[in-house]
């Protein structure tokens, strides 16, 4: 069976349960287009969603009944761990590395930009001392 993009965002996040959605198709569809159908940033941001609005639940106690959200602080607890999950953060998902000016060619083509700046080295003379193995 092939999964829809809300329904990849759905799975990514726990809101499976057709008879309890936490959020409407609607608002999967926004954080989509929103993130040209990135279903990991859509589910970062759904998850968000949904953690403001779970916080803003509470424990409610009506005569003799009383009802806990001990499930709703244990989801927010594991969403919390999505949201943080190093390897969804587009951050360093899109991080590149580069390292310049390490080779040969590449210092003497910096050099000869006239745009760049660099340290022109000292004229060493001819009669340099030795000190405990260092040239001075």
């Amino acid at each position: 069976m092939a999964f829809t993009d809300i329904q990849k965002v759905r799975v990514e996040i726990g809101d499976t349960d057709p008879g309890f959605p936490l959020l409407d198709d609607a608002t999967y569809d926004y954080y989509l287009q929103k993130h040209n159908n990135s279903i990991v940033r859509a589910s970062i941001d759904a998850a968000k969603t949904i953690l403001f609005q779970l916080s803003m639940q509470n424990s409610e106690t009506v005569d003799i009944f009383s009802v806990r959200n001990t499930s709703a602080a244990s989801y927010k607890q594991a969403l919390m761990l999505y949201i943080k999950d190093p390897n969804l953060n587009p951050l360093y998902n899109n991080l590149n590395m580069w390292v310049g000016g390490v080779s040969k060619t590449e210092i003497a083509a910096n050099n000869a930009n006239v745009d760049n700046n660099y340290v022109q080295s000292l004229n060493t003379s001819s009669t340099t001392e030795s000190i405990n193995g260092f040239s001075i």
